[in-house]
């Protein structure tokens, strides 16, 4: 993938070397995370584990399906953009919302047409976790706007951005969830952010545990499959798109992690498509020394929502964009093979940003990241 202009005199670093993440609990004073991916691509990835889960369902449902009924015809809107207001449009869902009860794809009216690999002989596919923000809330019961890792604080921020996380920063309404990053004021303190004051509030969706403090479970975590979400993000300096993998357990290893997307607000032609392994001393990444060639255009991607995807099955995974495959990496000793959680967020002016000079230059701006749904499918027996 030839990149059309660099971010910087030299190409950016392995992402990581460019994401420190700042873990905030009493068994973590400080511990780092590899690089969070940045664009807007779907990708798979696959571990072999030594025993395979089938996914493990919110709380309060018995099996996980979308909670709205079918609505607006599929296809990319024009008008959801990001806005500059902290409320998100009226405007209808730019995707079709399965019907309830969708379980098995392909094979109930209104349900999705599941992901663009097939399943393996013998098997099908089955929508293990939906969440399509039909109402004007998420469920609280499959995701949470914090970290995992958070005591009672789930709003603690990292990586030496300016942004606080908030609950009110993620907003439903219209089909759509907005995860927005505004000005703080006044800023808060916390040794966490750039210059110990954030500056900015913004919000985060994971399926990690609601309080870590309080010893609750994951909301859902899962192993092997096939992650998706429709997003639509801003493309503007400073602001940094993620939606990305880490191993669902409370013992902060975190041997591995998978980004599925990273995003640099001021190229949004670039994106970011890597697994981090081996304790992230190495890693793979689908755009290493190059950038969106081949099957994935080189394009700007936040004109419209963009469909990111990640197959993740023993020793393999491979990266989706809007059902397209835009790499792959093989190796049965280094996939992932345990549960694993998701999270999507948005981060501000990071201390990657600022080395490589593509950091905030406008402080009062609100930006957006939107999140159409987010789906999990699994294979199951046919």
């Amino acid at each position: 993938m030839t990149r059309p202009r660099p971010l910087a005199p030299p190409p950016p670093p392995p992402p990581a070397a460019r994401r420190r993440r700042r873990f905030v609990g009493p068994a973590i004073a400080a511990a780092t995370v590899g690089a969070v991916l940045l664009g807007a691509g779907a990708y798979g990835l696959s571990r072999s584990p030594s025993t395979t889960s089938t996914g493990t369902a919110p709380a309060g449902s018995a099996s996980v399906s979308a909670r709205g009924s079918a609505t607006a015809a599929a296809g990319p809107s024009t008008s959801a953009s990001p806005s500059g207001s902290a409320s998100p449009s009226s405007s209808p869902s730019p995707s079709k919302k399965p019907a309830t009860g969708c379980t098995v794809t392909g094979g109930t009216a209104g349900c999705p047409a599941g992901p663009p690999v097939a399943a393996a002989a013998g098997k099908r596919w089955r929508l293990s976790f939906s969440e399509e923000f039909t109402g004007t809330d998420y469920d609280h019961g499959k995701l949470t706007p914090c970290f995992d890792w958070n005591t009672g604080d789930c709003t603690s921020t990292f990586n030496q951005g300016r942004e606080h996380y908030q609950p009110s920063q993620v907003v439903v309404s219209g089909g759509i969830a907005k995860l927005i990053a505004a000005p703080l004021s006044p800023a808060r303190a916390d040794s966490a952010c750039q210059n110990g004051q954030c500056t900015y509030k913004a919000g985060l969706l994971s399926t990690a545990r609601p309080n870590a403090a309080n010893g609750s479970g994951y909301l859902y975590k899962f192993t092997y499959g096939y992650v998706e979400a429709r997003i639509k993000f801003p493309a503007t300096r400073g602001f940094f798109t993620a939606f990305w993998m880490l191993p669902a357990e409370p013992s902060y290893s975190y041997r591995s992690e998978i980004d599925i997307l990273e995003m640099l607000g001021n190229d949004p032609k670039t994106m970011f498509m890597t697994y981090h392994h081996s304790g992230r001393d190495q890693s793979y990444a689908v755009n290493k020394g190059q950038y969106n060639n081949g099957a994935c255009a080189v394009k700007d991607y936040s004109t419209s929502f963009v469909r990111m995807g990640l197959d993740w099955q023993p020793g393999h995974i491979a990266w989706y964009i809007d059902g397209k495959k835009c790499g792959q990496f093989s190796d049965a000793s280094k996939i992932e093979n345990g549960p694993m959680q998701i999270i999507l967020h948005m981060m501000v002016d990071n201390n990657w940003q600022r080395r490589w000079n593509v950091g905030l230059t406008d402080p009062t701006l609100t930006r957006s990241l939107s999140v159409d749904y987010l789906r999990v499918y699994q294979q199951v027996p046919a």
